[in-house]
């Protein structure tokens, strides 16, 4: 199902996806291109989300061209389960705009997941058994030894 907006630009919600998502393109003629990679990255994104029920995301991109200046902008917003995660950038190239979005947020979810799980403090705890159990100094089992 496409909507057509007002003249800012082609505004898709594509129909029956596991996810909410929406893609505006703003300024921007028919890029297929354009279209395929923001599809594409939006897969891979819903397939890194699959921990999540797919019916409580929801995942908003912004594409624009600046023409006067030769910019592409991009924005990415994620709607998850008590939390949102957002980023944007503006480049002279529009694959690498976009590309830059979506490994930012891939980022912050990655950063949001090990929070959940607790990495961090599982980490220290991993660190803080290992520095108990080293083994002591040289100079003091010798000295054992030979008090022995």
């Amino acid at each position: 199902m496409f909507c057509f907006g007002s003249s800012l630009g082609i505004m898709a919600v594509l129909g029956e996806p596991k996810m909410k998502r929406t893609i505006e393109l703003k300024h921007v003629g028919p890029k297929h291109h354009v279209r395929n990679l923001l599809e594409e990255l939006i897969a891979r994104l819903e397939d890194k989300l699959a921990h999540v029920p797919s019916e409580a995301i929801s995942v908003h991109v912004v594409f624009e061209e600046n023409g006067a200046h030769k910019l592409y902008r991009a924005s990415l917003t994620c709607h998850l389960p008590g939390q949102t995660v957002a980023a944007h950038e503006e480049r002279r190239d529009a694959g690498e705009a976009i590309r830059k979005v979506f490994s930012e947020v891939e980022r912050q979810l990655e950063k949001r997941k090990a929070v959940l799980h607790r990495e961090r403090l599982r980490r220290q705890l991993r660190h803080r058994r290992a520095r108990r159990e080293l083994p002591e100094p040289l100079g003091a089992t010798q000295t054992q030894e030979i008090q022995t």
